[in-house]
Parts: C-alpha cells; structure tokens; sequence
C-alpha cells in the first residue's frame, strides 16, 4: 500500500476521524509540524491538554514506557493523544515492541511517530505503510508547492491568484516555512481577499523579499548598476551572513535553468509547465538577453563562488565580484 499524502489527514481530522497509530516520516519538518498542530488542536481540548497530550523524544524515553503512557486512559477527554519524535534514533528491538502495540491499540490514544527516515525498510516502517498508516512528507516539487501554497491561501481565508502564487514563489523560494510566513502575513494584511500580483507587491512585509527578486531582475538584463545597488540594500536589511547570501546565490541559478529550459525554439512553455504564464513569459523575455554559453558560464561561476562561501571567503564580496561577472558581456 502507497504512504499517505498529508493533505489526507486534514481530511480526516475534518470529518472526525482518526486512527489510533501513524508514523509520519520524510524530510519536511515544517510541513509535518502544520499537520502536527493541526490534530493538537484538533483532538484535545486545550483545558485538558496536560493530562492527554504527550511529547517523547526517542533519546530521553524508553520504548516499553511509551508504550504504557499509550495504554494509559484519557482523563475528562474522549482521546489522548502522544507524539514521539526521533522514532529513528530506537534500535530494531524497540521498534518490534512498537509492532506488538499495533495488533491490539488502544482506540481512545493516537500514537504518532515522527521519523526523519525517508526509507521504508525494516519491519516497524514497512508494517506502518501496509497497514495505510504512514504518511510521507516528502520534498515538494516546483508545481507541487503552487498546489500546497494555495490550500494554505484558502485556509487562512485567503484567494491567491494563480500568477501571484507564482511570483510569490519567485521572491521566497521553495522552503515551505517561508511560503506559509508570508501568506500568514499577507492574510493578516488583506483578511477574506483575493490576492493578486499587486497586493503581494504593496505589502510592507515584502520589502526585503521584493528586492530580492529586483535583484534577480536585474542580473537578467545585465544592469549592472541597478543590480549592485539593490545587492547592498539586501546587505543593510538582510545582513551579510552565509546563508543569505548562498539564498541569493539560490534563486540566481534557479532563474538560470528556467532560462535555460525557455532557450528551446520549440515548446518552451511545454518545458516550464507547470509554471504559470506569468513566470514562462518572464523567463523567455530574459532568455532573448542571454546566449546559451552565457548561461553555461554563469552557472559555473555561481557554483564556484558557491565553494568560496562555503569554505570560509567573505560572502559579500563574493557575491559582489559575481553580480559584476553576470552582467557584463562574455568575452
């Protein structure tokens, strides 16, 4: 049997139900914490979340103790509920006194383990997958992520437009914690709205973001000028350290292969798909700006100033050199 897709236990939570055991696993930390909350809130009332909601961590709690805090009754509730992470850090051993636990649980407690593994393979994940109880919290793609965003949009009670999901997109990359920070905000700036390009464009809240997308604007049309001055506003309100620059560094190569793929004379929306419109004509507009060997040693030089961040260089003066290297002409 297939894991679960995470949208499927909202569904259930929905309808008021729910199973007594589930091992969530996969890389998406963030995303299993929504859905985490989500039956937190969902299952225990908060005047009684003392006595019937559990948080164990495999390093600090045996798994024989899990297992009787499992049997245990709720008190003044109809569920308990207990989560245990790090599920992976148990030994085979522990994890088949987990497995005795499945052939008889108890109904009124919902056990759920939470793993980093993303494979399947001993008997304690394989049992959770056949029995349809695992749920896979794997890594979005591109088109995978416009579809989460805007179940997200509706369920803070906002309508987020196709190309505005996309430009979005554009501006905060692919972490899903980022896309749900700024759809928080912008659902708290424009409550029970449809949201445009232009609405995401008049928030105060994206004003650091905004620049980061000016600047990638500018690095495609070889401003070179306009570029740099955009790089050091990002510095005095992003800051200077490694991982904001290597973001920046990101969203340049991530242009660079959409450009890429937009070079192609014959079906190059085919090849951008499923990316909106919006994003397609963007790419294909600045893809009549850049020959494909650009593109081969722009790729090349943003990987090398990669390295040189990563192993210690001073990042903006890394980045700098690079922004001057993409605009001028190649010889």
């Amino acid at each position: 049997m297939k894991a679960l897709v995470p949208d499927k236990i909202l569904l259930s939570l929905k309808s008021g139900t729910i199973a007594p055991f589930y091992l969530f696993y996969g890389p998406e930390e963030f995303w299993i914490e929504i859905i985490l909350d989500e039956i937190k809130r969902r299952l225990i009332p908060d005047s009684v979340k003392d006595f019937n909601l559990e948080i164990l961590y495999a390093d600090d709690v045996p798994a024989p103790e899990v297992l009787n805090r499992a049997r245990l009754v709720p008190f003044m509730s109809p569920r308990r509920l207990i989560i245990v992470r790090r599920t992976e850090h148990y030994s085979k051993g522990d994890r088949e006194l987990f497995l005795s636990y499945m052939d008889n649980p108890l109904e009124s407690t919902c056990i759920i383990w939470v793993s980093a593994a993303t494979e399947l393979k001993d008997p304690f994940l394989m049992r959770c997958r056949e029995s349809g109880r695992a749920v896979n919290f794997k890594r979005l793609t591109e088109g995978q992520a416009f579809g989460w965003m805007h179940k997200r949009a509706e369920e803070l009670g906002i309508r987020i437009d196709r190309e505005a999901g996309a430009f979005l997109y554009q501006m905060v990359g692919s972490s899903l914690r980022d896309l749900y920070s700024e759809l928080w905000k912008i659902s708290a700036r424009f409550p029970q709205s449809r949201i445009g390009v232009e609405q995401i464009k008049d928030s105060a809240a994206f004003s650091r973001l905004f620049t980061v997308f000016d600047l990638v604007d500018y690095v495609f049309h070889k401003d070179a000028l306009h570029a740099l001055e955009t790089l050091h506003r990002l510095f005095e309100t992003q800051g200077r350290d490694p991982a904001s620059i290597l973001g920046i560094l990101g969203m340049v190569a991530r242009q660079i292969r959409l450009i890429s793929k937009a070079k192609a004379k014959k079906g190059a929306a085919e090849r951008l798909r499923p990316l909106p419109h919006y994003v397609i004509e963007k790419c294909i507009a600045q893809g009549k700006l850049w020959e494909e060997k650009e593109l081969v040693a722009a790729l090349s030089r943003i990987y090398d100033a990669d390295g040189l961040i990563r192993t210690g260089s001073q990042g903006d003066l890394v980045l700098e050199h690079l922004v001057v290297q993409l605009c001028r002409p190649l010889n």
